[in-house]
């Protein structure tokens, strides 16, 4: 008997092997992807944690105390939103566990002649060949494998959503720094204050300067999988209206189409908040330019006046998240991937015409 795995893909065998990702069950196979997983784990927690270094150095040079309270104000509005994102996720689980399981349930308390799951065995037959007695299992497979990728999904997506929050922040603290340095009754006793003046000026200066080196680490860090999940999402948001368009024109089962277009409310939800706090950064960003525009930076000498100029030309520069140069998170940007979802979709349509 000729065996096609070793004939055909031999080299395929050769590139997975050594990372345990081939189709072989031993102990040494076992422990090659558990090494392959630890090692990729490891890369994650190191990143996550130099961040984290990152914004505990920023928190702990903080010691005016209106500082320390608009750094924490960002940080209990992040936890808010992680803890609404967390209390949504369970009551999903939750529904969806409800869905899938209590069809069983019912087979087991009162038992009929048509099984109860009926409807969920001919999703599972749709697109897995699988024995009937098999039919649970899967479903428990499937059902416990999208419930953790879920849950790391969400994690991730709040953790970096708290990231930015705090970047907020810092950005607020310099407009904070600012108003303090450009203070009328220091600007009028300036022989006695210039060094508070110059002083707050320049903490000004290095918290806006943190805040930026922290996004482009952060950016520089995430760029790749942040551009492959804007192409992944808009390829998913054009194929699941096709999807829907095709279950509606050929009139097939109804019900499929209530799971589709709740995915794609869940991929719209996603790219909005996504933009939206991209947004936010830029829009603070800028306020620092208003703030130092509208001071009486005009009562200052000479000197604070070369200084204010050049925090002027450094803020007057339009700091955004761009991803690879080609996407910039903002508003704009969120109308830009919905239209080019929908120009993909149509596109589609067009050609199955």
């Amino acid at each position: 008997m000729i065996c096609i795995k070793k004939r055909f893909f031999n080299l395929n065998r050769l590139l997975l092997l050594p990372f345990g990702l081939w189709l072989e069950e031993t102990k040494f196979n076992y422990f090659q992807a558990t090494l392959f997983c630890s090692l990729i784990m490891s890369s994650i927690v190191f990143q996550i944690t130099s961040l984290f270094n990152q914004l505990q150095y920023i928190y702990d040079r903080l010691k005016d105390r209106n500082e320390i309270a608009i750094y924490n104000k960002y940080g209990y509005i992040a936890k808010y939103f992680t803890t609404i994102v967390i209390t949504i996720l369970v009551c999903g689980l939750f529904a969806n566990s409800v869905i899938v399981y209590w069809p069983y349930i019912l087979d087991a308390v009162m038992p009929k002649n048509e099984s109860y799951a009926i409807h969920t065995m001919k999703l599972v037959t749709k697109y897995f060949e699988v024995s009937e007695k098999y039919y649970f299992l899967v479903l428990v497979h499937l059902n416990a494998a999208c419930t953790a990728g879920l849950i790391i999904l969400t994690g991730v997506g709040t953790l970096l959503i708290s990231y930015m929050k705090h970047i907020c922040g810092m950005f607020e603290i310099a407009s904070y720094r600012i108003e303090q340095a450009m203070a009328i009754e220091l600007l009028h006793n300036f022989d006695i204050k210039k060094f508070i003046v110059m002083q707050k000026i320049i903490c000004a200066v290095n918290i806006q300067r943190y805040a930026m080196n922290f996004i482009d680490c952060f950016m520089t860090t995430l760029e790749g999988t942040v551009l492959a999940l804007i192409i992944v999402t808009v390829i998913c948001m054009s194929v699941t209206l096709f999807r829907i368009f095709q279950i509606v024109s050929l009139e097939e089962e109804v019900e499929e189409v209530i799971l589709h277009l709740f995915s794609v409310l869940i991929l719209l939800v996603v790219m909005f908040i996504t933009n939206y706090i991209g947004q936010q950064v830029t829009d603070y960003s800028n306020h620092i330019y208003i703030i130092t525009y509208n001071a009486s930076w005009y009562l200052a000498p000479i000197r604070i006046q070369k200084l204010i100029l050049f925090l002027l030309q450094r803020s007057n520069k339009i700091f955004t998240l761009s991803v690879g140069g080609l996407f910039t998170a903002s508003l704009e940007c969120f109308t830009t991937l919905v239209s080019a979802s929908v120009s993909y979709f149509t596109f589609m349509y067009s050609i199955q015409q």
